[in-house]
């Protein structure tokens, strides 16, 4: 198996459902309704913030000011306050920070926490979705997900809808580990929320008006390769390749030298299986940035990928002399040897990386692969469960878990995790023909019958290793 890496609701111990009431009365009137207007006076839109200090400054997205000549911000006494200054702007991040003319007494800033949150965590969030004033929807973090070249993207299941953008994503202590920010794919609302990191680095400066902001030159931005190259990271976020690449290929049309550019061109065809191509993207990004052990390192997953193994090994050295503590590069690195037959540097590699990232599901998964090909399967069954306890999700970990439990006669153990492997990936093939082999060795000939009708619809070649295993 490839172990490349490519660069409900819970009552929480701290707040019990009785004290959510009491939290929301109490964050309510540190959230602000803004609505902006255009040049001839008429209405845009409207989103959410939030006062972030004492002095009166807001936070929201980017984009709910976009376009705008004047916004006001609404308080929860019904009190409008012009927006006078914006103050700071990350528009990869979409995130503005701005002044508002309000006096200190009636601000009641929220704390930032720069933390990242844990998956499962309880969370908030207090918005203005569809023009309805402080709405209150609530669930937990699905998901924190590392973005080539952008950082840290949270996933939540709480609703954010349009009006929502630029609410704040409150945990249980009263902290705003996050901003939402609205975006559809492809029908769907896909819950995202910057996190509180990307917040607490918005600088406090003296800023410009919308006014002097001016429209036309937001749409020109918006036409240009950062702005196309943003829209692109909108549908990287949600993992949607496909429509991302576009917005990718015509930013580095627009700037041959926009390095992050040629990066995400090459992560995007990376996942949808054009390596070649990605190759070639990812070694223009170096001819640009040639010190970005990132791109050495995602280039080495390409290379690994289209089976140039001895490049790819160059490549991970490359990203490790680079950036030392690059645990994903000596994962990467110990793949790579392991496909070599370098089992023993492999092992070092990717020893090395779990060293440095402890946590990192994908070096003990790999860990385990070179464990399992040496025969030394119980060594490969603790590295896969330790893959799989960081990532329980991790369908081909349990897969080769159950593998190694086979090969050391643990036939009922390996049976768990191949049955593991299906429910949460019922395509994977080889999963069904373990299990169908499995069924063999305990004598059930009719179960293995069963897993053959099923690998007949996923891959023929392997429906008829089991069919001639079942009839020889």
């Amino acid at each position: 198996m490839v172990g490349f890496l490519f660069f409900i609701l819970a009552v929480s111990p701290v707040m019990g459902q009785d004290g959510l009431p009491a939290l929301i009365k109490k964050m309510e009137p540190s959230i602000v309704v803004i609505v902006t207007y255009g040049r001839n006076g008429s209405m845009l839109g409207q989103g959410s913030g939030f006062f972030v200090d004492q002095e009166g400054d807001v936070v929201t997205n980017f984009h709910v000011l976009q376009g705008a000549s004047r916004a006001v911000v609404k308080t929860a006494d019904g009190k409008e306050h012009a927006v006078q200054n914006v103050l700071a702007e990350d528009k990869e991040g979409d995130l503005v920070r701005v002044s508002v003319e309000i006096s200190k007494e009636a601000v009641r800033p929220l704390p930032v926490s720069a933390e990242l949150p844990e998956v499962g965590e309880r969370i908030i969030i207090i918005g203005t979705p569809l023009g309805l004033d402080r709405t209150v929807s609530d669930g937990i973090i699905s998901a924190v997900r590392d973005v080539p070249a952008f950082g840290k993207i949270i996933q939540v299941t709480a609703p954010i809808s349009p009006g929502s953008s630029g609410s704040p994503v409150i945990n249980m202590k009263g902290e705003v580990i996050g901003i939402a920010t609205f975006f559809v794919v492809a029908g769907q609302n896909i819950n995202f929320a910057i996190p509180g990191e990307r917040i607490v680095k918005l600088s406090h400066g003296h800023g410009v008006t919308l006014s002097e902001r001016d429209e036309g030159r937001i749409k020109d931005w918006l036409a240009s390769a950062e702005g196309l190259y943003t829209t692109g990271l909108r549908f990287l976020w949600a993992e949607d390749y496909e429509r991302a690449l576009p917005y990718f290929v015509e930013a580095v049309k627009r700037n041959p030298d926009h390095g992050a550019g040629y990066f995400q061109m090459g992560y995007c065809l990376a996942k949808l299986g054009q390596y070649g191509e990605a190759i070639e993207s990812y070694k223009q990004a170096l001819r640009i940035t040639p010190k970005e052990a990132g791109i050495h390192s995602n280039l080495c997953a390409a290379y690994g990928k289209m089976g140039r193994y001895e490049e790819a090994i160059e490549s991970c050295k490359q990203a490790t002399q680079l950036q030392p503590d690059f645990a994903e590069a000596y994962s990467n690195l110990g793949w790579s040897y392991q496909r070599t037959g370098r089992y023993q540097e492999a092992i070092q590699a990717c020893k090395e990386a779990i060293r440095l990232k402890p946590e990192f599901s994908p070096a003990h998964y790999n860990l385990g692969n070179s464990y399992a090909v040496l025969k030394k399967y119980d060594e490969a069954i603790d590295s896969y469960k330790e893959a799989i306890r960081i990532k329980f999700d991790y369908a081909e970990g349990h897969l080769d878990l159950g593998a190694a439990y086979f090969h050391t006669g643990r036939i009922e153990e390996a049976m768990v995790s191949y049955k593991q492997a299906i429910r949460l990936k019922p395509s994977l093939a080889e999963a069904h023909l373990n299990l169908g082999m499995a069924y063999l060795r305990l004598g059930d000939k009719g179960s293995a019958i069963e897993e053959y009708k099923i690998l007949k619809e996923l891959d023929r070649v392997l429906a008829n290793r089991l069919f001639n295993l079942i009839y020889e």
